[in-house]
């Protein structure tokens, strides 16, 4: 999808639903926060609400040096449609070039009466903003709170 067709269904979904409220977005945003801390790809992350329709949620977190951005691009793809996503439409555009990935999302359920939006910039980071910390996925301490999964959206 292009960013004409992603800013065109974002805007119906804004249009057409609710924004989430200040506590679905909170805890959409402790969601997101958890599981980009939790991965060993990322370090320096925030995550902030905001009132704005077209970012309800916005973060930014830098990734491993070395890293693809094409990886870090599926990650903050899988992340989405895993905990953020909502049983409706949900549309995301990427912006990759090198050491930089924008990722924009929107998802929206009638069912749920509410729309939820995301802007996430990652940029690579330094060695030294990984110091400390493990590059294993092994040594991460593994969360104790049992992950919701959502619906795939498609059927394999």
């Amino acid at each position: 999808m292009d960013r004409v067709e992603f800013v065109q269904l974002r805007e119906a979904m804004t249009v057409n639903l609710p924004p989430a409220s200040g506590a679905q977005t909170a805890d959409a945003a402790a969601k997101l926060r958890r599981r980009l801390v939790s991965s060993v790809m990322f370090a320096a992350v925030e995550v902030e609400a905001t009132d704005d329709p077209e970012r309800l949620l916005i973060a930014m977190v830098r990734f491993r040096p070395g890293t693809p951005e094409r990886q870090v691009a599926s990650f903050l793809e899988a992340v989405w449609i895993t905990e953020l996503r909502l049983d409706g439409l949900d549309v995301f555009n990427f912006l990759v070039e090198d050491g930089h990935v924008e990722f924009e999302a929107a998802t929206g359920d009638q069912d749920s009466g509410y729309y939820l939006s995301l802007q996430l910039i990652a940029v690579e980071g330094a060695p030294q903003d990984f110091e400390g910390r493990s590059s294993s996925p092994s040594e991460v301490p593994v969360e104790t709170e049992t992950p919701t999964t959502k619906k795939r959206f498609w059927k394999k």
